[in-house]
């Protein structure tokens, strides 16, 4: 996971549905506070306009575990659940957020989903279905917000928001693949790899694949400057950039390695 500026433009302009779309929005969200606990979300919250806003915006990855999204099969997912809230039987779901643009999120069935992690062949194990659903943890559910108008600051959620927060200083990697809490005691971090599923274990391979390459061509950027070879370092280290781009599946565990590389690299650990 990365993080991703809401507002960031493409050709100067600010990546989002149309103005046509917001305006519907505005007025389904005052039919919604009107109609209360009784609103029923409609589909507009997944128009065509947002899912082309989204991939562009997230660079048609997943905003939680970056995989790339597949055409037609991936969730307009609410960061805060706009049916029901798993932790609290008692809540309506945060329906009045149902159309927020702010709210909305690109994500792989897999993190928005409960699927079970399926049997690979080195490890036939079927695990446990994991993934968010209507998950969303919060510090102290005494400032849970459970209607229009409640203090939404006070929440403090557990859940960690591409958008508003910064994932790399929470999650790291190691050269499995496998995600982990910067910190064993950042509870955001344990929190949002629970919900999100995000140590299964193709994900956590496809990731390992990435980590892999771009520790050999770290490798391959110190033998270029040992031999003194500069056009050639230069062209890798370019290459490198493309690693850890934004819009490259899986940034986060890229730069994790080009953060600490002697994490690892055995051979510079010495």
């Amino acid at each position: 996971m990365i993080r991703v500026d809401r507002y960031r433009t493409s050709k100067g302009k600010v990546i989002k549905p149309s103005d046509s779309w917001f305006e519907l929005a505005g007025n389904k969200t005052e039919t919604a506070i009107e109609e209360g606990e009784a609103h029923n979300v409609t589909n507009l919250y997944k128009d065509t306009q947002v899912k082309m806003a989204l991939e562009k915006l997230f660079h048609d990855k997943c905003a939680y575990c970056e995989t790339k999204l597949v055409a037609g099969d991936w969730d307009v997912e609410h960061y805060r659940p706009k049916g029901r809230v798993a932790e609290r039987p008692d809540h309506p779901g945060y329906y009045w957020l149902a159309y927020t643009w702010e709210n909305l999120y690109p994500s792989c069935t897999f993190c928005n989903q409960r699927r079970k992690d399926q049997p690979r062949y080195d490890d036939p194990r079927t695990l446990p279905a994991e993934g968010k659903l209507d998950q969303f943890s919060i510090e102290d559910e005494a400032h849970r917000a459970m209607k229009p108008g409640d203090d939404l600051s006070k929440e403090r959620p557990l859940l960690l928001d591409p958008c508003g927060d910064e994932p790399e200083n929470h999650l790291t990697y190691d050269i499995h693949g496998q995600v982990h809490p910067v910190s064993p005691d950042d509870r955001l971090a344990v929190e949002t790899i629970r919900i999100c599923h995000l140590r299964r274990r193709r994900l956590r391979d496809d990731r390992a694949r990435t980590i892999i390459r771009v520790c050999k061509l770290i490798r391959t950027i110190r033998l270029a400057r040992e031999v003194e070879s500069s056009e050639v370092e230069q062209e890798l280290i370019s290459l490198l950039d493309d690693f850890t781009a934004p819009s490259s599946i899986y940034a986060g565990a890229a730069r994790a390695v080009k953060k600490n590389p002697q994490a690892f690299i055995p051979e510079l650990q010495e």
